[in-house]
């Protein structure tokens, strides 16, 4: 069964597939992806109820239902199987096979170079309500199966309804707690945990592995050194290295602001200012230095037009955002306060735009 068949048949909510356990491809395409089905149905309690495991080091500290999003973000996730409304399991045994990269406030499916960002805007009752499937595709995207992406973007968006009427919860399946197929996932990697998406009446079941922490250019950088200042935006260079003039006008500055919050120090929030209504979001910084920025709601104040542009693209470019960082100081005589260390943090935004912050005391308030 190839991709396209797979998700062409889920979206229309049709999961009779061909049983194929231990057959091979009658033709040589390697794309195509290896799925197994059973009759054997699943109890939701074993996938939704479960007490936590205390022996994976990298989930012992989670408390459920609440998984953090830092170190959900920690693993890559690939999909490996389905549970339908009837509990019956697919196991899908493909490298093309989706993909989930987990932030604030967003999950990143990703198919080939294709992406489907689902933007989450709520929590409650331990449910995400969903907010939108965006299908985003880059300039340099060659997609090979434009059908099948096609598909998952119809798949995508029917599993997860527009503006709050669609709601999912993200598990940590135990692997005691496995059916068959999945059981031996688990025993073929004991270290890579499972995560159940839940959502409507199907459940997507993704396998993690560890991501490979890259080296580090420059400084080191953490969560208090970000929060340590207030940012001043200095110059701002679109894909093509042009400049960014919405943001970097003489007059109108464009400032970046990291907090903590103050019941619970492992909630980050990122704001950025142009004197106008500000924007911002939750965030998380890996070890490697790379920022991941959430969405918030925000106040809609009428403001001069050309504030309102740099708001308006400041936000477009920093909300549900991922970008990798990198710090230099240089000599503080350059600074204006030189009892103040002079740093330099370049970030450079997945989208391709180069925006280059300089630290300044932090206000008082």
């Amino acid at each position: 069964m190839t991709l396209h068949q797979f998700y062409s048949s889920a979206s229309l909510g049709i999961l009779f597939l061909t049983v194929l356990t231990g057959c091979q491809t009658t033709n040589n395409d390697t794309s195509t992806p290896l799925v197994i089905q059973t009759s054997i149905p699943v109890k939701l309690e074993e996938i939704i109820n479960f007490s936590q495991s205390e022996n994976n080091e990298y989930i012992s500290s989670w408390k459920l239902p609440e998984l953090p999003i830092e170190r959900l973000n920690r693993f890559d996730w690939q999909q490996v199987g389905l549970i339908d409304e009837d509990n019956v399991v697919t196991q899908i045994d493909n490298e093309q096979s989706l993909k989930l990269d987990i932030r604030p406030n967003n999950l990143v499916f990703k198919y080939d170079c294709q992406r489907y960002r689902l933007h989450h805007d709520g929590y409650q009752n331990y449910h995400y309500s969903s907010y939108e499937v965006t299908t985003i595709t880059t300039s340099s995207c060659l997609i090979k199966d434009k059908q099948v992406a096609s598909d998952i973007s119809e798949y995508l968006t029917q599993l997860f309804p527009k503006y709050g009427r669609g709601r999912f919860t993200l598990r940590i399946i135990p692997t005691s707690n496995l059916p068959s197929p999945l059981h031996k996932l688990a025993l073929k990697n004991q270290t890579s945990p499972l995560l159940a998406l839940n959502t409507q009446d199907k459940q997507l079941i993704f396998e993690g592995k560890a991501k490979t922490v890259k080296p580090i250019f420059g400084l080191p950088i953490d969560y208090a050194f970000l929060e340590d200042y207030r940012w001043r935006l200095v110059s701002a260079m679109d894909s093509k290295q042009e400049t960014i003039e919405d943001i970097t006008r003489t007059g109108y500055p464009v400032t970046a602001d990291f907090s903590s919050s103050l019941s619970n120090l492992d909630e980050h929030r990122a704001g950025f200012y142009s004197d106008c209504n500000g924007v911002g979001g939750p965030y998380i910084l890996t070890s490697d230095n790379i920022l991941m920025i959430g969405s918030a709601p925000q106040t809609m104040m009428g403001c001069e037009p050309k504030r309102e542009a740099a708001e308006d693209k400041i936000r477009s470019l920093e909300q549900l955002s991922k970008s990798q960082l990198s710090l230099k100081q240089l000599p503080s005589t350059s600074v204006d306060d030189s009892n103040l260390p002079y740093y330099l943090l370049t970030q450079k935004l997945e989208s391709g735009e180069t925006l280059v912050w300089q630290n300044e005391a932090k206000r008082a308030f």
